[in-house]
């Protein structure tokens, strides 16, 4: 999805900061790799044991899981990673979703890549207690994205008739000290407001409606003429048949609106490091 907060790639970002004084590479000390990397990792699991072998990974690569205490890092091993594109990116989605049946998973960045193991494990030494601390609230639990879509150009226009009717200006002729232009400059701070504060309301109404069967939220408010909200909610595995049920009752409602909602999905916008929400691993 993507649909994304605070884009901090921790696995790539460690990875680059030591590169300097351990592994020697990085692409954007260098422009291109040293080494070839050969590791493919899907996600972490609160589990060390063994997984479905029937679930193939990107290019049908089979996974397997690498035990690190009492969790473990899914992944796919190939002697040349080039080949891998975004093409191949919803079998990189598909397989986290088939994980996710069985597992908890901290989902990773598409095309995630490793040369060693001990690099990605001195990661997970690391951060070991966030990583244990997500999987243990994000258990049971999965990803809603909503989009709501409005016309916010022709709500801003109807604002502005509205105004203009109830607000006549000072006509250029007889505005020799030129009041007209401060009137102006107040009557753009005014729609502007009544706008922004409209937006406000519809989010809230919107919220309201759906926050109470989350466990968390985040609430993107977008600036474009055409969205107006993108909304994650994270939601346990016992409410997401209400959520999706009150999500089909709510899009019907008058208004105007359009809705997109995607999920259950791996929770890439609630994992937690060091603090940081919304941290893509």
């Amino acid at each position: 999805m993507k649909i994304q907060y605070v884009t901090l790639n921790l696995f790539q970002g460690l990875l680059g900061r030591r590169s300097r004084n351990k592994f020697g590479m990085t692409e954007k000390m260098t422009g291109r790799l040293y080494f070839r990397m050969k590791i493919y990792i899907y996600g972490i699991i609160d589990s060390n044991g063994g997984i479905d072998e029937s679930i193939r990974g990107v290019k049908g690569a089979p996974i397997q899981n690498i035990p690190y205490r009492d969790m473990g890092i899914v992944v796919s091993r190939f002697d040349e990673p080039k080949g891998i594109t975004k093409t191949n990116a919803l079998e990189h989605e598909d397989v986290l979703e088939r994980l996710m049946k069985r597992f908890t998973v901290l989902p990773l960045k598409f095309r995630t890549l490793f040369n060693r193991e001990e690099d990605f494990l001195s990661i997970m030494e690391d951060h070991y207690g966030d990583f244990w601390e997500n999987l243990d609230r994000l258990r049971n639990k999965a990803e809603f994205g909503i989009k709501v879509i409005w016309s916010g150009d022709r709500i801003r226009e109807r604002i502005e008739r509205d105004y203009c009717k109830t607000n006549p200006g000072t006509p250029e002729a007889s505005d020799p000290h030129g009041n007209r232009y401060i009137e102006e400059k107040f009557e753009k701070y005014q729609i502007e407001k009544e706008f922004e504060e409209k937006a406000e309301i519809c989010i809230s109404i919107i919220d309201n409606f759906l926050n109470k069967f989350a466990a968390e939220k985040k609430l993107e408010k977008s600036k474009s003429r055409d969205i107006l909200l993108n909304a994650f909610y994270l939601v346990e595995k016992g409410r997401q048949k209400d959520f999706k049920e009150a999500f089909e009752i709510f899009k019907i409602a008058p208004g105007g609106f359009n809705y997109k909602l995607l999920g259950p999905l791996p929770p890439y916008d609630f994992v937690k490091i060091d603090g940081r929400e919304g941290v893509t691993l």
